[in-house]
């Protein structure tokens, strides 16, 4: 899905992932994070796997995405963090590298690094919009004092205006445009919606853009804020 762009030049080159579902590799059955002797656990009837069932849902909570977090999820975040070497393994096995930032109490996979690995996470492009709006929550994470940010759609729609003014289109206009990145936000996980109409930004922006990307495209957004003025 595309949005229109409210620069009318200017594209945005942010990408948030969302894990695929990988395809089984048919290698046997392994015996990581098992005991000496101890009988495997069968979870159903012709049940192949080897992981405690903890394990098994860490796993699969990190490939339906878009992360495990301890606030939302605290059951999970301690199986992850009892079964993380296991859990790294198995994730390794299909090209995905597992990402736990112990401080924001986030976990997501992300590609390995590796040439010649295939794809495995989902990329969803990202709008102008959507990347102007991802910039200002993630400094706004920054500069917590307890990494807690809720924010309304009329104070992103504040932050937002100077984009309307240089794009130069109607108030309905960027209203809409401002409608489809908030749901689109919401929909990836980046906004928690709470009371009313106020969100909870994720912990997860903290990590999942690197420095130099954030770093780049903060630089031009600025620029473009200014010439907007």
């Amino acid at each position: 899905m595309t949005e229109p762009d409210v620069t009318g030049s200017a594209r945005a080159d942010l990408r948030t992932a969302r894990p695929g579902r990988p395809a089984g590799s048919g290698a046997p059955p392994s015996t990581a994070g098992q005991e000496p002797g101890e009988a495997i656990a069968r979870l159903w009837p012709g049940d192949h796997g080897t992981l405690p069932a903890p394990a098994r849902r860490a796993l699969a909570r990190l490939l339906r995405g878009p992360y495990v977090a301890a606030e939302s999820d605290p059951d999970t975040w301690r199986a992850l963090l009892t079964n993380e070497d296991v859990v790294r393994e198995r994730l390794a096995d299909q090209y995905l590298d597992l990402v736990v930032d112990a401080d924001a109490q986030v976990a997501f996979v992300r590609d390995v690094p590796a040439a010649n690995a295939p794809q495995v996470v989902r990329e969803v492009a990202l709008t102008f919009l959507d990347t102007a709006l991802l910039l200002h929550l993630r400094a706004l994470l920054l500069d917590s004092a307890d990494g807690r940010v809720a924010i309304s759609r009329d104070e992103a729609a504040d932050h937002l205006a100077v984009y309307r003014r240089r794009g130069g289109g109607s108030p309905m206009d960027f209203s809409r445009q401002l409608d489809a990145t908030w749901a689109r936000l919401t929909e990836s996980g980046m906004l928690e919606p709470l009371s009313g109409d106020r969100c909870l930004v994720s912990p997860v922006l903290r990590t999942v853009f690197g420095a130099d990307q954030v770093a780049a495209l903060s630089a031009e957004y600025a620029r473009l804020a200014k010439e907007s003025a």
